[in-house]
């Protein structure tokens, strides 16, 4: 069973030539993203589903990358977050990263035996990401984000998709406006979108392993939700183009490994180069930049704490499943114990250091459930 194959559906291959005979892009995908400045969230899109790069390239890019040329840089009206060129777009992303958020605390499809969850959980990722992105597709729901989706999404994807009728039926719903209350896609959408508390308990199959706990409920435009207390960080919003400060710390890192002032990948340096990503032990690295700037009003404890919240809201960073940001590794080495170093770990760090220091293969790294907070 494909997309096409459900009842109702009423978009032929013909009109789908149409409209995009239609919709000649004024810029291509790529140069909306980078004039939009989301290419950060395109990253954090793709550690969020869970997907292997060359995956995400084949399954879900071409989609937000159709979505993109659809909204070209239009702003979306009245918003202060989202009124610039690229609004809409930065809005759909948001949306859809925080609906991922959401869809990491359910076991889906509900009340699926535990044998088929495997096989199966990808494939609703990957729905959430679409009912997300198209949510605002048209005036209202209709089956024009329907007619979107079978017209965007790979015909190899919708094919894989297809092999599991439930939630092409329950993705097709959502996306024209007619999903049944109980629908997990729907309401992780409209919960991304809106804020709204679940009204629907969540059914859990008795041999599933618990959900982790989402993150903190959000508005409607995303903001930082930070629990008190000194265990790891979560988050549920982002900021990817992050803080004036978050960026002049980055550059400060950049600097300091440049010229040697933050040492890199020996014992007692606060900057490692790990397969993640750079690794940036926490408190230390903060620290160190609070005592260069100055802590303000602010005790230096508190000042690095702020400083670190800030950094981790721009999102630059590795954010595993149940939100945690603070991850550990372990220095090994023969006839010695071993060192554990814990922190916040940026992906694609040439976006900030370059050249980039060599892996340092002595550091491994550990569960996060051992790390312990700031």
């Amino acid at each position: 069973m494909t997309f096409n194959d459900t009842q109702g559906s009423a978009v032929t291959a013909r009109a789908i030539d149409a409209l995009v005979s239609l919709e000649r892009p004024a810029l291509t995908a790529k140069e909306v993203v980078e004039r939009s400045g989301v290419a950060n969230l395109m990253v954090l899109v793709r550690v969020r589903m869970g997907f292997p790069p060359e995956t995400f390239a084949l399954a879900a890019q071409p989609l937000i990358e159709r979505y993109a040329e659809y909204v070209q840089l239009e702003s979306v009206p009245g918003s202060l977050r989202y009124g610039g060129p690229g609004g809409r777009l930065h809005r759909a992303l948001a949306i859809a990263l925080r609906a991922l958020d959401h869809r990491r605390g359910q076991i889906l499809p509900r009340n699926a035996p535990p044998e088929t969850l495997g096989a199966l959980a990808h494939r609703w990722t990957y729905a959430v990401l679409a009912a997300a992105l198209l949510r605002d597709v048209g005036s209202e729901p209709s089956t024009d984000a329907a007619g979107r989706f079978e017209g965007w999404v790979p015909g190899l994807i919708q094919r894989w998709l297809g092999e599991d009728a439930a939630l092409v039926a329950e993705l097709r719903a959502v996306l024209t406006g007619a999903a049944d209350p109980s629908s997990a896609i729907a309401e992780l959408v409209e919960r991304a979108a809106t804020g709204a508390r679940p009204a629907i308990a969540v059914s859990v199959p008795p041999d599933a392993p618990e959900p982790q706990a989402s993150a903190a409920e959000a508005t409607s435009e995303p903001t930082l939700a930070t629990p008190e207390g000194s265990g790891p960080e979560f988050l549920d919003g982002v900021d990817d183009t992050g803080s004036e400060r978050a960026r002049r710390f980055m550059a400060w890192v950049k600097q300091g490994v440049a010229d040697g002032t933050l040492p890199v990948n020996v014992r007692g340096a606060l900057v490692h180069r790990v397969e993640d990503g750079l690794l940036l032990a926490s408190p230390g690295t903060f620290r160190a930049f609070v005592r260069r700037e100055g802590t303000g009003r602010d005790e230096p404890r508190d000042a690095a704490k702020r400083l670190q919240r800030e950094v981790l809201r721009a999102g630059w960073h590795l954010r595993t499943d149940g939100g945690v940001n603070l991850h550990g590794y372990a220095w090994r080495h023969d006839g010695g114990q071993d060192v554990r170093i814990h922190g916040v770990v940026i992906l694609e760090p040439a976006r900030f250091v370059d050249p980039l220091p060599p892996v340092n293969p002595a550091l491994v790294r550990v569960a996060d459930s051992a790390v312990g907070g700031d």
